[in-house]
């Protein structure tokens, strides 16, 4: 049985429709420290008022603290984790020195790696297991076969299911870093992907366009697979998005888990699809999950909002056009025209069909407009008003509850269960006989429940001695026991202790293993040796970690592992005693207040701009090969133009490298000047 649906919220009216239209859990970023920082997310108030919302009703809420944090900024993320804790159920995070201060104070407080940290492999999942990480976020790439192997290491594995896609795993993008000074690790990611480049191949043009920009990812057609790999959470992607994509994307998938926990065959019909299309769509795949690789995978043309399909135009005017309809169109609803280069999109204020304006059609139908579209122009609907609409109807069952009420002369017991709590208080007084039988009037009285989202199942009455109760006493009783039952509720959250063995600081290095370290790219072995001479002139190759598992003892770490802070430095020295390499995006300031407390950090002087690593090829998309190892790369030489960038190709392992011009940079002092050939 699939465990939770979890849905994307930007702001605190999101959240209450997430949870409302049937996701498990959401999530949601603060003002800092988020990978959207360009939304309005949440205030401190909000995240509490989000979390006593999300409690109340047995979900859950989880915050992003999924950005790279620089040394100047840990005591500012320090203290917000300090305030989570209280508040919500898990941390989502990308920087491994917040995983260790996480870890190392907090060591009931479930952590969920980010999706930033690009884990795509069994290894990597075991040594989390063991740092007692809850849970992973799986990146983009990973397949539905290897997702069966990593549920057998038994930590809890989310993946997602519906939503934009990056072209770059995640968490080693650079390009909108160095092309435009926005790190999409620090939240503000500009979306190079989605421009148009120019493939060359050995300085020859041979494609143009968005080649780049993936589709959507949507994998509600084959749906019913994922829900027996042995995922936790099934992830809607999309903070961003409007609020009517939030609602219909989680109904839909809904009703399809729930479908298949009842016994059911889910049902993924064309009706769903299109609810999904109309809300929020560009082209879709079904990604990496399905193996889908080269041109299934990247847009042809679109890069924005496309809807769904609903007709074509028969006939115009520069008032009117005439549309003859495939599927329904409604007053509100938001359509785009368009054919060859023209294109204009707005609400629909006015249907007429055959001399009358009615609701909504699904024939033939005129409509106005504010200049002639080209006849066969295609109509897409881009918003539902019927959506938008649902959005206020939307009836939300109430969550079952009991209530035990017993009464004596000088006391009055209530007890209140549900969501597996039980609540139970006594409330002294002194009570009367009553004329007549009470016990309805009381338990009417007792029964209301106001705001709370709950509905009595079952009332247990006792009252031995007839009392009568005056209608005052009982507000007054009634009130103060729903005000601990929403405290106890509310603040009921995940909690779960587990093990840290990095929980005690290791010491800095405090000496210098060497003044310089140089390493060259070896396209055979498809990675970095480390050029450094030994007894005897010879070279000594060391191992040049990427990846967690990969890292020994005397291992050289990755910039790639995006190092920026004391604790993340004090994270990888229980992995390792050799050189750790600083971020690229680790300023000279930040750089040299780390090389105080450790002597042994790398700073890269000299290198290419690592601007995006993909599993997806353009060259074999351009090539028309479906499938991996077609060879195409290894013919030529690849580049991609934009503008006045040229960006060469590298390919090792059928991924691809897209690098930038050569960086050479100031050597700080107390740092170890990397370069990398």
């Amino acid at each position: 049985m699939v465990n939770e649906l979890l849905a994307p919220a930007g702001n605190l009216e999101a959240v209450k429709i997430a949870i409302d239209n049937g996701a498990d859990a959401v999530y949601c970023a603060g003002k800092r420290f988020g990978a959207r920082s360009f939304i309005a997310n949440l205030s401190l108030e909000d995240i509490e008022e989000a979390a006593r919302y999300c409690h109340l009703r047995g979900k859950r809420i989880y915050i992003t603290l999924n950005t790279l944090v620089f040394e100047d900024e840990l005591k500012e993320a320090e203290e917000y984790i300090d305030f989570l804790y209280q508040h919500v159920d898990a941390i989502i995070v990308q920087d491994y020195g917040i995983v260790h201060y996480i870890r190392s104070k907090y060591p009931d407080f479930p952590v969920h790696l980010s999706t930033q940290t690009s884990i795509h492999n069994e290894q990597d999942l075991r040594l989390l297991k063991e740092l007692g990480i809850t849970r992973v976020v799986l990146a983009r790439e990973v397949t539905l076969e290897e997702i069966k192997c990593f549920a057998k290491v038994g930590i809890e594995l989310e993946i997602f299911i519906h939503g934009a896609l990056c072209f770059c795993y995640s968490g080693l993008c650079y390009m909108s870093y160095f092309h435009g000074g926005r790190s999409g690790n620090r939240g503000s990611c500009a979306q190079p992907c989605r421009q148009a480049y120019e493939l060359l191949e050995d300085g020859k043009p041979i494609a143009k366009g968005p080649l780049l920009s993936m589709k959507d990812l949507c994998f509600f057609p084959e749906f019913p697979k994922l829900l027996q790999v042995g995922v936790a959470s099934l992830k809607i992607e999309g903070r961003a998005k409007s609020l009517e994509y939030l609602a219909s994307s989680v109904r839909i998938y809904r009703k399809l888990i729930d479908e298949f926990n009842h016994g059911d065959s889910p049902k993924v019909d064309q009706s769903r699809l299109e609810d999904l299309q109309a809300s929020y769509s560009r082209e879709t795949t079904k990604g990496y999950l399905n193996n889908e690789t080269n041109a299934e995978v990247v847009t042809s043309s679109k890069v924005k909002h496309i809807g769904l399909k609903i007709g074509e135009v028969i006939v115009s005017n520069p008032r009117q056009c005439k549309i003859k309809l495939s599927k329904e169109l409604c007053l509100n609803d938001g359509i785009r025209i368009e054919r060859g280069g023209f294109e204009t999109g707005f609400v629909v204020t006015r249907i007429i069909e055959n001399g009358k304006m009615v609701p909504a059609s699904s024939g033939t139908v005129i409509i106005d407009v504010k200049e002639r579209v080209p006849l066969g122009s295609i109509v897409y609907k881009t918003s539902s008003s019927k959506v938008t609409k649902s959005l206020k109807d939307v009836t939300v069952a109430k969550i079952p509850a009991s209530l035990g009420i017993a009464l004596t002369p000088t006391s009055v017991t209530l007890s209140f269960d549900a969501l597996g709590q039980h609540i139970e208080e006594i409330f002294d007084g002194n009570f009367e006989k009553a004329n007549s039988d009470q016990s309805e009037r009381i338990k009417s009285q007792f029964a209301k429940l106001g705001q709370l989202p709950f509905a009595y199942e079952s009332i247990a009455f006792e009252d031995k001695e007839g009392l009568f109760l005056p209608v005052s006493e009982m507000n007054r009783i009634r009130g103060e026991l729903l005000a601990k039952v929403e405290e106890a509720l509310s603040s009921q959250k995940e909690r779960g202790l587990r093990p840290y063995p990095f929980a005690n600081d290791v010491p800095y290095c405090y000496e210098k293993e060497r003044d310089s370290l140089r390493l060259n790219y070896d396209q055979k072995e498809e990675g970095y040796i480390a050029d450094h001479l030994i007894d005897g002139g010879s070279l000594k190759k060391e191992s040049f970690a990427f990846h967690l598992a990969e890292i020994g003892e005397d291992s050289i770490v990755s910039p790639y592992l995006g190092i920026t802070n004391s604790s993340s430095v004090s994270f990888f020295r229980h992995l390792s005693k050799g050189i750790i390499i600083l971020s690229y995006e680790c300023t000279p300031e930040n750089a040299v207040e780390l090389s105080k407390i450790d002597a042994n950090l790398g700073y890269l002087v000299e290198f290419k701009e690592p601007l995006m690593v993909s599993k997806h090829c353009v060259v074999a998309a351009k090539k028309g090969k479906k499938g991996k190892g077609c060879g195409e790369c290894s013919r030529h030489h690849y580049q991609l133009v934009n503008g006045s960038d040229v960006m060469d190709l590298r390919f090792s392992n059928c991924n691809m490298h897209i690098e930038g011009k050569q960086i050479k940079r100031k050597e700080p002092q107390g740092l170890i000047p990397v370069t990398l050939l």
